[in-house]
């Protein structure tokens, strides 16, 4: 095998965190009387994907985005009499309640156990990731887990990829790959870490920023089995 440590992403690569994502989102605004169409679950979407980009770049920071994505929906819901404060943790306690794989996920890394160490390197919150993470059957079988709230750097900082491959033990970064579905967070990272990467391309789109672009987890465990 050409890799022998895989740093992975967890969300929209291993866990379905769309999926996860509109239950919680969707709970927390019912339980507030809120209301749960698709317009306002649609800018929810709008305010928080522009956050996160903001976080990499190093705009904001975690605990901040966790408050004001619901700021911001709030207040364009003519709502500022809720605390946007308490909502962000209601959500997050509904958003941990939830390990949804996404279809090919588990055997993925079921095949590739004990055949390579496995680090999972997430940007997410890290009560809701390790919430989400102790309800997944896939847990046991990662040899090291980065969280970026818990280490103080985010995606596409280098930094959780390079404390990720000392934790597997890997001297030899040309021995290592990351895999994941974001090109700015994902791929950002690997390229400022100077490993290889696997875009996992869930709208079909290709880049030539990463090694390689695989469509479903079959496409990419062969690229990690070749000889």
């Amino acid at each position: 095998m050409r890799y022998q440590y895989l740093l992975i992403d967890n969300d929209n690569t291993i866990m379905d965190f769309n999926a996860a994502e509109a239950k919680a989102l969707v709970d927390v605004l019912k339980n507030r009387g809120l209301p749960t169409d698709d317009a306002t679950v649609h800018r929810y979407h709008e305010i928080n994907d522009a956050l996160w980009k903001a976080l990499e770049r190093g705009e904001t920071t975690q605990p901040k985005l966790k408050v004001e994505r619901f700021r911001q929906l709030l207040t364009v819901l003519g709502r500022e009499d809720i605390d946007p404060a308490a909502l962000g943790a209601e959500y997050a306690a509904g958003l941990g309640n939830h390990s949804d794989l996404l279809p090919g996920a588990e055997g993925f890394i079921r095949a590739l156990h004990g055949k390579m160490k496995i680090a999972l390197v997430s940007n997410g919150v890290s009560a809701i990731q390790r919430s989400r993470l102790s309800l997944c059957p896939l847990t046991p079988l990662y040899d090291a887990i980065v969280i970026s709230e818990e280490v103080g750097a985010a995606k596409p900082d280098p930094k959780l990829l390079h404390i990720a491959m000392e934790m597997l033990g890997c001297t030899d970064k040309s021995m290592a790959v990351m895999m994941g579905d974001s090109l700015s967070a994902d791929i950002g990272a690997a390229n400022n870490a100077g490993v290889d990467s696997i875009f996992f391309s869930l709208k079909g789109t290709t880049s030539d920023k990463a090694t390689y672009t695989v469509f479903t987890h079959a496409e990419a465990l062969k690229i990690l089995t070749e000889e």
